[in-house]
C-alpha cells in the first residue's frame, strides 16, 4: 500500500512539473527562437524570342535560388494574364525537387502568407515550381513551353516567393505591377504577329 502511495505521488509530481513546463517554459523558449530569413530570388529568365508568329511555341526558360537562409518551401511561378486555358502550356524539364503545377482559371490560390491567409480564384493560367525545403544557395530551373492564342502583346509575370514568409526579402521582386495573389512581379513579353 505505501508502495502505490510513492508511485501515485511521484505520478502527481511528475505531471505537475510537466503541465509547469508546457505551459510556461516551453512556450517562451519558443518565442524566442528569431525565425529562418530565406531570400527568394530569380537569377536568370530568358525568352526563346521577343516576336514570335501566331501558333509559334514560346521558350521561357526561369531559374530561382535562395540566397537567405533554409526555406521551408520556395516556389518561382511564371504567370499568362493572356491566357485563360491550360490546354498550350508544357513543362520541358526542371530540376526542382516537387513537381510543377499547373494552376487553371478558377482554381484556389492562397496569398498574404500570414496567420491571416487569404484565398483568391485564379483568374489566368499559371504554373508554380517548388522544391521543400530549399536549402540556403540551392538553385533550381524550369524550361517551359506555351504556344500563344492571340496575336498582340503576349504577357509572363514571374516572381518567387520563400517560406516562412518572415521578411520582405522572401518575396522576389519587392516592388512592381501586382499579380492576381496582390504579389509584386517581374513582367516580360513578346510580340505575337500573324503568320
Amino acid at each position: 500500500m505505501l508502495k502505490a502511495i510513492i508511485l501515485t505521488g511521484a505520478v502527481a509530481v511528475a505531471l505537475v512539473v510537466y503541465f509547469s513546463l508546457s505551459l510556461y517554459i516551453f512556450p517562451q523558449s519558443y518565442q524566442s527562437i528569431e525565425p529562418r530569413k530565406p531570400q527568394a530570388i530569380v537569377t536568370d529568365v530568358s525568352l526563346s524570342a521577343s516576336d514570335i508568329a501566331l501558333g509559334q511555341a514560346l521558350t521561357i526558360s526561369v531559374t530561382g535560388t535562395n540566397n537567405g537562409e533554409d526555406a521551408d518551401m520556395q516556389f518561382v511561378s511564371v504567370g499568362f494574364p493572356n491566357l485563360t486555358t491550360t490546354d498550350n502550356i508544357k513543362i520541358l524539364k526542371h530540376d526542382f525537387d516537387q513537381t510543377p503545377i499547373l494552376i487553371a482559371p478558377g482554381e484556389l490560390l492562397s496569398s498574404e502568407y500570414s496567420d491571416t491567409d487569404s484565398s483568391v480564384l485564379a483568374q489566368y493560367t499559371s504554373i508554380e515550381s517548388f522544391s521543400r525545403p530549399w536549402e540556403a544557395g540551392k538553385t533550381y530551373s524550369a524550361d517551359i513551353e506555351v504556344i500563344p492564342k492571340t496575336e498582340g502583346r503576349f504577357v509572363v509575370f514571374i516572381k518567387s516567393v520563400a517560406l516562412p514568409h518572415s521578411w520582405e526579402q522572401a518575396h522576389y521582386p519587392q516592388d512592381g505591377t501586382l499579380d492576381q495573389q496582390k504579389e509584386f512581379v517581374e513582367i516580360y513579353s513578346v510580340q505575337v504577329t500573324k503568320p
